[in-house]
């Protein structure tokens, strides 16, 4: 896995999980937890996102669900144009194209 998908993989598994430790992140991915700490830092510093690392008992990674700096860069253009595809689209198509819809638009 390069470091751009494992980093899109640590986002998917913080925002269903909202929070976790640094160490089972580590073993979900098959990395270090140096790795995590690592991608933790490039997926706040360089790409916008939300997450706070917190030390001691009762710490752990959290992932604040108000963060996405994704949201908002598709054209209106491009939301009709998915609009329309999602309702001629098959259930599981128009699924598909309204998260990504919710996640962009």
């Amino acid at each position: 896995m390069t470091a751009a998908g494992r980093r899109t993989e640590l986002i998917r598994i913080l925002r269903g999980r909202r929070k976790d430790t640094v160490k089972n992140l580590a073993y979900a991915l098959g990395v270090t937890e140096r790795t995590i700490r690592r991608d933790l830092l490039t997926l706040t510093l360089d790409e916008g996102y939300h997450i706070d690392v917190l030390p001691g008992n009762g710490g752990g990674v959290v992932f604040h669900s108000h963060s996405n700096p994704h949201k908002g860069i598709l054209s209106q253009e491009q939301i009709d144009v998915l609009t329309e595809l999602a309702e001629s689209a098959s259930t599981h198509q128009s699924k598909v194209l309204r998260e990504i819809l919710d996640a962009y638009a």
